[in-house]
């Protein structure tokens, strides 16, 4: 089973997954748990994470910290979850206590931050050879999505889109595990389909 795991991936993304793996080393059990959230393992998950970013938001449209305020409470934060989780974790974890198959689900889970980057990174190949190639194309559809989010940000209030942006970030690992993005889609291509042959069929009707 594990030689089928290495197959998947080329001599660099192993690499790669490796020294992820080394540096998130202290994290792992707080990864493996935030992995069992995200991914929907319980059905209450969901509803617990949504609970929650709606009470930190909240919380936010209250107080209404200013733009420093709220950058450097949430670097405050970040830097004392870098301290206390190193330090505090492993007296409450013993390292006996980690197993085989949380080790083969921290390798998949720093796998598919390896592979999540690589497809960024082909995005912004191709954004940029798109660039090169075709830029009339390129200008077009720039100038198409940059007008229509700056119409969508002067519509929506600033908070309420970015919960709902944070929301759905912090719901799609567990949309995408389900299969329920994939089945929307499908969904949406068959009605394409059916609303095309009916184009088509109306069309020649017409001929």
């Amino acid at each position: 089973m594990a030689a089928e795991h290495q197959n998947r991936y080329t001599d660099k993304q192993l690499v790669e997954i490796s020294q992820l793996e080394k540096d998130l080393h202290n994290w792992r059990d707080v990864i493996i748990h935030a992995d069992r959230v995200l991914r929907w393992e319980k059905p209450v998950y969901p509803i617990i994470l949504c609970s929650c970013l709606t009470v930190l938001f909240c919380l936010v449209y209250w107080l209404e910290p200013s733009v420093l305020t709220g950058v450097s409470t949430l670097l405050l934060l970040l830097c004392l979850l870098d301290y206390l989780v190193p330090n505090v974790l492993p007296k409450f974890i013993k390292p006996s206590e980690w197993t085989e198959e949380q080790q083969q689900r921290y390798h998949d889970i720093c796998a598919s931050l390896v592979q999540t980057k690589d497809f960024l990174v082909v995005c912004k190949n191709t954004f940029l050879t798109l660039k090169e190639e075709k830029p009339k194309l390129y200008f077009l559809s720039v100038m198409s999505v940059l007008a229509t989010l700056a119409w969508v940000g002067n519509a929506v209030h600033n908070l309420l889109l970015t919960y709902l942006s944070v929301c759905f970030v912090c719901l799609l690992p567990g949309m995408l595990h389900h299969g329920i993005l994939q089945y929307y889609y499908l969904m949406l291509v068959r009605q394409l389909k059916v609303v095309v042959d009916k184009v088509q069929k109306a069309r020649q009707k017409k001929d």
